[in-house]
């Protein structure tokens, strides 16, 4: 290069702002620090309905990366490094002179839910019978356990969600009350002792004719404990404080709500209750002996959803396959009550639908419990 045009340059260089790398821009911004006055919710995107990632514990500092676009929310890591995630500015305590607008706007998601394109583009196909009946992986089940001890949820407290066939004398209570045979199934006994006297609670989640809209709808809350504007599933996991949630819905949905709508609900009831911090065990539900093609299809929405969010799946409806008319009694949509006592799980009391429920529903929960709560 000539000289003159070399001294041109050094000095049209020395003449312009010294830019920083994108690297160091964001290290200063990062220099920004703000207080969670409470445990705070850290998720994968700027979105209440994004998938869950951790927890801040109340007074965690937290180091601020960069910002959605209209600055509503921020990326941000705990300094002692165990969690990072977006948080909505609004909750965080920053000093009053933090250029929180000077910070980098990011597109950065942390999680994605592996099928979450597909259930986007389209019903993904669901062989129901190769699903186990006890769930075999915990999926996210230790996390969302972690963040609701950091909430204050009871780790033996276990809740029902569901219609009908949850909210049923039949359903866990004999267990609760101690009025059980375990026979050749002893083994379960410690879940049992674990979770005690709340496995005969009476949920204020489930009961006759309840469906996915209903229990996230405030009108059909019971007004005598729930607060106002309070739906019934978060007013469940606010009174009784469950660490576990065993979730069955679809044998009424099939009837009322149409399945785009159901996968809707569904999903929206396990982001509120993983936000809960509580474990959501996803079961499919008996079949419709009616309407055995929409029970199959309505079963498939449940799979995906559990698939989607990384939650335990139990497949009562493979159990229920083994027994005489599906598990069900003689209107082909409930399932069949016990020859002696729903606690019974003597052999021939387990070709009845609520005596085998109780059982697949007690190893799952035993399942849950020493793979992700101990």
């Amino acid at each position: 290069m000539p000289r003159r045009l070399l001294l041109a340059a050094l000095a049209l260089a020395a003449a312009l702002p010294w830019i920083a790398p994108p690297q160091q821009r964001v290290a200063a911004q990062t220099q920004i620090q703000a207080l969670a006055p409470y445990a705070l919710t850290a998720y994968s995107r700027p979105d209440r309905a994004a998938p869950i990632v951790g927890v801040f514990t109340p007074r965690a500092k937290v180091a601020l990366e960069g910002r959605s676009a209209d600055a509503a929310w921020v990326l941000g890591h705990s300094t002692d490094g165990s969690v990072r995630g977006w948080i909505e500015r609004r909750h965080l305590v920053l000093p009053s002179d933090a250029p929180v607008a000077r910070l980098l706007v990011s597109n950065e998601i942390l999680f994605t839910p592996p099928n979450a394109s597909q259930a986007d583009s389209g019903p993904v196909a669901v062989d129901l019978t190769s699903y186990p009946v006890i769930p075999l992986g915990m999926g996210r089940a230790r996390t969302i356990y972690e963040s609701g001890r950091i909430l204050g949820m009871s780790a033996r407290s276990v809740a029902k969600v569901g219609d009908c066939i949850s909210d049923n004398q039949h359903f866990l209570s004999p267990f609760g009350r101690g009025r059980y045979n375990l026979g050749e199934f002893a083994y379960l006994q410690g879940t049992i002792d674990h979770f005690g006297a709340s496995l005969a609670l009476d949920s204020l989640a489930a009961y006759d004719g309840l469906v996915t809209g209903a229990v996230l709808d405030p009108t059909f809350a019971n007004p005598l404990a729930c607060q106002p504007g309070e739906s019934p599933l978060r007013c469940e996991y606010r009174v009784h404080r469950p660490s576990v949630a065993v979730i069955m819905f679809g044998a009424q949905d099939l009837l009322f709500t149409p399945a785009e709508q159901f996968e809707r609900n569904l999903r929206q009831i396990v982001h509120e209750t993983i936000q809960a911090g509580v474990i959501p065990l996803l079961s499919t539900f008996p079949g419709n002996l009616a309407l055995w093609e929409q029970s199959i299809r309505y079963n498939q929405i449940v799979v995906r959803v559990a698939l989607d969010y990384e939650v335990p799946l139990m497949n009562l409806w493979l159990a229920l396959e083994a027994l005489p008319h599906h598990g069900l009694n003689e209107d082909g949509r409930h399932l069949s009550l016990p020859y002696t006592d729903s606690g019974d799980l003597a052999p021939a009391n387990l070709q009845r639908g609520y005596p085998l429920r109780n059982l697949v529903t007690l190893q799952a929960l035993d399942a849950v419990w020493r793979g992700a709560m101990q």
